[in-house]
């Protein structure tokens, strides 16, 4: 193989890791900043169970959907379209206003960020399971899952550290994420 063509696959792989790392970072900093939402939102404490569990349950439901349409309309397109959907609605979530809409306003966005992770999630894996020849399939999957996964770790740290300055900045943190996957993917061409 030669070395343009590792390189070029290592870039893919690199650019699925950023677009799926959102989706495993976004869990667990919300997790943590849950208590002060809630308070600065005057969230109920049903609320507050749907910010968490609605995307998570969007995120589950329409995994399936996201890969079907994967297939139907190209994997890099179906990654990019839920690459912003996902950096949209982290926008709208940190921008959730004070007052009897927050609730409302947060659950929705949250529920759409499920399901842009649900569009990303599968069109990246398969990406990185096309992109690779089926000798180095498993170590790229290897990679792909332990450094996306690995970052899961780092949302408690990164949720404790940002809520101290504000909450809103875990849903901003994606922004810069989803700004280097997609030219990570522009420059790639997966």
């Amino acid at each position: 193989m030669s070395q343009g063509s590792r390189q070029s696959r290592n870039l893919i792989l690199a650019a699925m890791i950023f677009a799926v790392a959102m989706t495993f970072i976004d869990q667990t900093t919300v997790s943590i900043a849950v208590p002060t939402i809630q308070h600065e939102l005057g969230l109920t404490s049903t609320g507050v169970q749907w910010v968490v569990n609605g995307y998570i349950l969007s995120l589950a439901a329409l995994f399936a959907l996201g890969g079907r349409l994967s297939d139907i309309f190209g994997h890099r397109r179906m990654c990019v379209i839920g690459v912003v959907i996902f950096a949209a609605t982290s926008t709208m979530c940190g921008l959730t206003p004070k007052g009897s809409y927050a609730e409302a306003w947060i659950v929705t966005f949250r529920v759409l960020q499920g399901a842009g992770g649900a569009i990303m999630f599968p069109a990246a894996l398969a990406i990185v399971v096309q992109t690779f020849p089926l000798r180095e399939r498993g170590k790229a999957l290897a990679i792909f899952f332990g450094i996306a996964g690995g970052l899961t770790a780092i949302g408690p740290i990164l949720g404790g550290s940002l809520t101290q300055w504000t909450w809103r900045a875990i849903f901003w943190v994606n922004i810069p994420v989803a700004l280097v996957a997609l030219v990570l993917i522009a420059i790639s061409k997966p």
